[in-house]
């Protein structure tokens, strides 16, 4: 019975993130003669091309990036299993804060996929808005941190590299069938100003000159729906944000939207292992 080798596993994933054959090699301190000869020895036993090779660089194929996503997999659980039988992992807390946008149907399945991976974890999870979640990560007081900000037309054109595990259109939202055209101004449900969408919608609007009022300000995404519900008004939110009971809202007078990011912010470099194992599981969770 084949099985896959963990060492080329390991350098598929170093190129595919580095984007080269070099910077891969550079990753896991190999000669890039000895990456280019795992990768081949790879794509033979999976009998097909992972990578597709040009000067600029290289990128998985479709049945790379398949291969890649249990690659990651493989990796992680590897280095949990060592750990565990060096007893090396202990009981750790893991201080994990949520964006408030994150879509609140897939919380419990991401919760669940880092209990059954990593049994030692206690975790402490916050939910709140990306911008303030980053600044105490930053600050150290959050472990990991699952956020969400918005793309530049730059960072569109680039591969899903680093931490970014997602990308949403944003969307103009209100409740089915809410008659918006006798307002001379639009009202709005938001989050405070601090709130990234809620710059982005009203700095649309003012640059398309479309009256609109701050109608309601919600402490949180689940307050924003209900009021949007409600029909108090309309709102910016995510397209995995719009729950049960409202709909895109769709007229001429609507400025188009950019798309958002969900990033993970990993721990520091010297974070203890279980930490670091709860960030390769997290990741994993989105490929």
């Amino acid at each position: 019975m084949r099985s896959l080798d963990l060492e080329q596993l390991r350098a598929l994933v170093a190129v595919a993130d580095a984007g080269s054959i070099s910077g891969g090699a550079g990753r896991v301190f190999r000669s890039q003669s000895a990456i280019s000869e795992q990768i081949q020895k790879l794509e033979l036993a999976a009998g097909a091309p992972l990578l597709l090779r040009s000067r600029n660089g290289v990128v998985p194929t479709p049945a790379g990036e398949r291969l890649l996503g249990h690659a990651r997999q493989m990796l992680a659980l590897g280095e949990l299993a060592l750990h565990d039988v060096r007893r090396e992992l202990h009981r750790t807390q893991v201080r994990l804060a949520i964006s408030d946008y994150f879509r609140p149907d897939e919380i419990a399945a991401l919760l669940g996929h880092l209990a059954r991976h990593c049994p030692q974890l206690q975790l402490q999870v916050t939910m709140g808005q990306s911008a303030a979640l980053a600044r105490t990560h930053a600050e150290g007081g959050f472990d990991l941190a699952l956020t969400m900000d918005l793309e530049t037309p730059a960072q569109s054109r680039q591969r899903d590299r680093g931490g970014v595990l997602r990308r949403e259109p944003l969307a103009w939202v209100a409740a089915p069938g809410l008659d918006l055209r006798g307002e001379s101004e639009l009202p709005l449900i938001l989050l405070p100003a601090s709130c990234s969408l809620h710059q982005t919608a009203v700095r649309r609007l003012q640059q398309q000159r479309v009256g609109h009022r701050i109608a309601h300000i919600g402490s949180g995404v689940a307050g924003v729906q209900a009021a949007l519900r409600a029909g108090l008004g309309l709102g910016c939110l995510n397209t995995s944000s719009i729950a049960p009971g409202l709909a895109i809202a769709r007229s001429t007078r609507l400025p188009s939207l950019p798309s958002c990011r969900f990033v993970l912010l990993p721990p520091p470099d010297d974070a203890a292992p279980g930490l670091r194992e709860a960030d390769a599981v997290l990741r994993a969770f989105f490929r």
